[in-house]
């Protein structure tokens, strides 16, 4: 199919990924946007070897490898214990052997000028509140009661909580403070590592390299806390001076990013929720990305799924002979993946982000010490980068990624 007329709810990466995808493919696109102007949300993720391969495809790679850091290894301790070692490098050498750590501002900026580039509209400004279907077709309904013209399809990339969709799933417990600082040089920390420091399972500090975002001058870092969001309000009563103490004693060499925080308005708190919606598809609209399935970011994987389920979509719709037809070869192309990664991520999340004092013992005792053996160690490296499930191949995307990282590093 070409020249389908399809409107794209939502203007994260998600969105923005799906625009230039069906765009290409010979669509005619349209991005409908909330804010003023389009803008990120958030501090910091990961994009694995399977986000790398959508962008590659994209011819996006080198730009997001210039914004970001690279990140070989993963490595995270309770106590002196170590429980968290993967190396990218335990991959086979056809993989991609390490992640991107990239502030989301920077993938937004690669992902919307490329989209500003084609010359593909966004319509900021337009709170969506929901979809009816017109026909063959389906409109979009805003918050201020206009409807919008008709389209052959809606994909819908509003996250979670998404108006377009049944809710559904769960609100996790625990969520996170997040806050962008400076990297801090010399202070011990590794350009190329993900840390993190744990005690039981309730608390967890993490740095992340992130590279340069726009309008930085020098390499940033994502500095995260764990927090049950029942204790957010107390954590605001008590002030920060109690908390920096506490994340200090947990982790010494956080002093130099501690003390770029003077105020908690620097720290942003994320909630997250776990659902997995069965049916991710109806006339003529679709539910991609955290639409479809979200969870915690344990594993990594929330942008990268989304990439994934956007070249599905347009794989879909060019391989089908309907717009019904391509909306199912998508889902099938991806649910294997999806639902594997919701489980794993289901299985994880306690031993990390929990109140249990007997997970993260047994995470201490016997889990943190067999990861170090093979073949523990080529399963975790499997686990982080999103390929467990073998999610590329189905997608014709299973290519000698190694190659082109080391052509887009090079150039």
């Amino acid at each position: 199919m070409r020249g389908l007329d399809v409107a794209i709810a939502g203007c994260g990466p998600c969105g923005l990924t799906t625009a230039l995808l069906l765009h290409r493919a010979g669509h005619r696109v349209t991005l409908f946007e909330r804010f003023e102007a389009p803008r990120p949300i958030g501090s910091g993720l990961m994009i694995q070897p399977t986000g790398m391969a959508v962008l590659a495809e994209l011819d996006l790679l080198k730009q997001v490898l210039r914004a970001g850091s690279r990140v070989d290894h993963l490595f995270g301790k309770a106590g002196n214990r170590v429980v968290l070692d993967v190396h990218y490098s335990a991959l086979s050498r056809r993989r991609a052997p390490f992640g991107i750590g990239i502030h989301r501002a920077s993938l937004f900026s690669v992902l919307h000028d490329a989209v500003v580039r084609e010359s593909i509209p966004i319509h900021t400004a337009h709170l969506i509140a929901g979809s009816d279907r017109a026909g063959e077709q389906r409109q979009l309904r805003f918050a201020d009661g206009k409807v919008s013209r008709p389209f052959d399809l809606i994909v819908d990339t509003l996250g979670t909580r998404t108006p377009l969709a049944p809710q559904t799933g769960r609100e996790l417990a625990y969520g996170a403070l997040w806050a962008t600082l400076d990297w801090p040089q010399g202070a011990g920390f590794d350009v190329h590592t993900l840390e993190q420091r744990y005690f039981r399972s309730s608390v967890m500090v993490g740095v992340l390299p992130t590279g340069t975002p726009p309008g930085a001058e020098t390499p940033k870092a994502a500095f995260f806390w764990s927090l049950r969001a029942d204790r957010l309000k107390a954590w605001q009563d008590a002030g920060i001076e109690p908390w920096k103490h506490e994340v200090a004693t947990l982790w010494p060499d956080c002093a130099s990013l501690l003390s770029q925080i003077t105020d908690a308005s620097q720290l942003t708190f994320a909630s997250y929720a776990h659902r997995t919606l069965r049916k991710p598809m109806e006339h003529a609209l679709i539910h991609i990305g955290d639409a479809w399935h979200s969870a915690s970011p344990q594993l990594g994987q929330g942008a990268n799924m989304a990439l994934l389920d956007a070249w599905a979509l347009a794989k879909g719709l060019t391989e089908a002979k309907g717009v019904t037809d391509g909306l199912a070869l998508a889902i099938k192309l991806r649910r294997r993946h999806v639902l594997t990664y919701q489980w794993l991520t289901a299985l994880f999340t306690p031993v990390y982000q929990s109140d249990s004092r007997l997970l993260p013992l047994i995470r201490d005792q016997i889990v943190g010490p067999l990861s170090k053996l093979w073949p523990a160690t080529a399963i975790q490296a499997a686990m982080v980068s999103g390929l467990i499930a073998n999610p590329l191949e189905p997608l014709g995307l299973d290519k000698d990624l190694q190659t082109r990282l080391t052509l887009a590093e090079a150039t």
